[in-house]
């Protein structure tokens, strides 16, 4: 079993930079089709070695421009640029120009919208300054995620009831529920609420949830039955820079999911472990070496 460091659920946002619209200059909607939550996938390919970054955040377009609030990954040449920060750009015909002010460094982005107006793709630039010790240039493209709302059905692989069982390998657990997404409000992320309900498995028969969604990366609070919090899925970063691990939002041609690890490995975690012993909401069992086991390390798939 993973020790599980901790019950508190912050929300840690990574984000984007850049994006635009697909309306032609004629419209005057006042929430646009690239109104909506993105995934941005920045690669910097100047100065050497290249570098991704995977940014998100929410848009809204008025008529020709865009505005959002997204949140950029550490970076830059002391890594302490990112953060929150305004958006702002235009939309001409299928041709989009943005920029975001991050700590005093304009991150300048151009690029084009497809013809379904659910992805773009170009180039972007920053001037050496703040940020940078020299010119930085490099491409990106972005996918929006659809919300989050709506009846789920899915699987949990426990590795709690693998030692319940005795089996080789986590042990699915059938689950359903509903989700629901707050509006965009042009924020860096939106409230995610929900109800989960499995069955057959000790550890609850039905938990709500809360939490924020940004891009693809979701975090989210379990609380049983009496209100308190047993669990999270998706796992923050133990300290500032370190590497999230959230749970991931999935489109395909198929649908819409969310993931939370993998069968072998996940990041739904319920109970706490510390030096001075685990509490859980599963009921207690011994595993080898004569440990009480309360507590469950388990992968997430959850398809709306």
């Amino acid at each position: 079993m993973r020790t599980l460091a901790t019950m508190s659920l912050a929300f840690f946002l990574l984000v984007s930079a850049g994006c635009g619209g697909g309306k032609s200059p004629a419209s005057t909607s006042t929430n646009g089709p690239l109104s909506g939550n993105w995934q941005f996938n920045l690669l910097q390919n100047y100065p050497r070695p290249t570098e991704q970054f995977a940014v998100s955040g929410f848009l809204t377009q008025s008529t020709e421009g865009l505005t959002g609030s997204v949140q950029l990954p550490a970076f830059g040449s002391n890594q302490r640029c990112g953060g929150v920060s305004v958006l702002s750009g235009t939309i001409t015909g299928q041709d989009v120009a943005i920029t975001v002010d991050d700590g005093g460094t304009v991150v300048s982005f151009t690029g084009t919208i497809s013809s379904g107006n659910n992805s773009m793709s170009g180039d972007y630039q920053a001037l050496g300054g703040a940020c940078f010790t020299q010119a930085t240039t490099g491409t990106w493209n972005a996918f929006v995620i659809p919300p989050l709302n709506g009846s789920f059905t899915g699987t949990i692989y426990s590795g709690y009831m693998q030692l319940v069982t005795g089996a080789n390998s986590p042990v699915p657990i059938t689950v359903s529920g509903t989700m629901t997404q707050s509006d965009n409000a042009g924020a860096s992320n939106a409230t995610l609420t929900g109800t989960i309900n499995a069955v057959g498995y000790p550890c609850f028969a039905t938990a709500t949830m809360s939490g924020t969604i940004s891009g693809q990366d979701v975090y989210l609070a379990l609380f049983g039955y009496n209100g308190e919090q047993i669990g999270t899925l998706g796992v923050l970063p133990p300290a500032p820079g370190a590497t999230p691990d959230p749970a991931t939002v999935v489109v395909s041609s198929t649908g819409v999911s969310l993931v939370g690890g993998t069968p072998d490995s996940g990041n739904l975690l319920l109970g706490v472990q510390t030096n001075l012993g685990s509490t859980g909401p599963c009921p207690s069992i011994t595993a080898a070496g004569g440990q009480n086991v309360v507590t469950d390390t388990a992968s997430v798939i959850l398809n709306f």
